[in-house]
């Protein structure tokens, strides 16, 4: 939709660890017993997504993480994401080394301490934008569809084919225009984030 070349792929680092981690059966290095299962998988999505990028050719690349567990929004908000378990402790240590393969792939890896990838996401799309790049979004979280304009793009890895455009968020996916997402999540509720909703609304109602 941009032209090759003149645009950004930003990767949400944190949803692939977790699509990656639930993704393989767990794996131990037979030297140590490290766990390497998230790790394995989060490399096997991540050269998947730079061989997709590699055919439309960005000028521009880079891996956002979560850079803690607790951001702005528990200040405000202590019960956000409080119904959430703990991390798996097998794959705890395999998030640094994540960090690290990143590093060693010689992708930019962005992280900001007190917000989620997501903040920073929405920042550099924003930032970018405005420098008249084309953004292009790779995450499983839904709720970066309120990011969506006539610059940027959300591609759901595991849900869609296609980067949607703000028809496709209207159409098939909220039925609300994206500026909208924001408050139909405030209306109807996100379990996963523990955001209790207005009672009696939901999707259908």
């Amino acid at each position: 939709a941009f032209g090759k070349g003149n645009h950004l792929h930003l990767i949400d680092g944190s949803a692939f660890i977790f699509r990656a981690y639930h993704a393989l059966p767990p794996l131990t290095r037979k030297s140590d017993g490290m766990p390497v299962g998230a790790v394995a998988g989060f490399c096997n999505l991540l050269w998947g997504e730079l061989t997709h990028a590699r055919k439309e050719a960005p000028t521009h690349i880079a891996v956002i993480f979560d850079a803690g567990s607790k951001t702005f929004r528990n200040d405000i908000y202590p019960a956000y994401k409080a119904n959430r378990p703990e991390l798996p402790e097998d794959l705890r240590p395999q998030i640094g080394r994540i960090r690290e393969m990143v590093d060693v792939f010689n992708i930019p890896r962005l992280e900001m301490e007190g917000f989620e990838a997501d903040d920073v996401l929405g920042s550099v799309a924003r930032l970018a934008a405005e420098k008249g790049l084309g953004v292009k979004i790779v995450t499983g979280d839904r709720d970066l569809l309120q990011l969506v304009n006539e610059r940027t793009a959300v591609y759901l890895a595991g849900d869609d084919k296609n980067y949607l455009s703000a028809e496709d968020v209207l159409k098939s996916k909220f039925a609300v225009r994206p500026e909208q997402v924001v408050d139909y999540k405030a209306l109807v509720g996100d379990a996963s984030d523990n955001i209790p909703g207005v009672s009696g609304v939901g999707e259908k109602t």
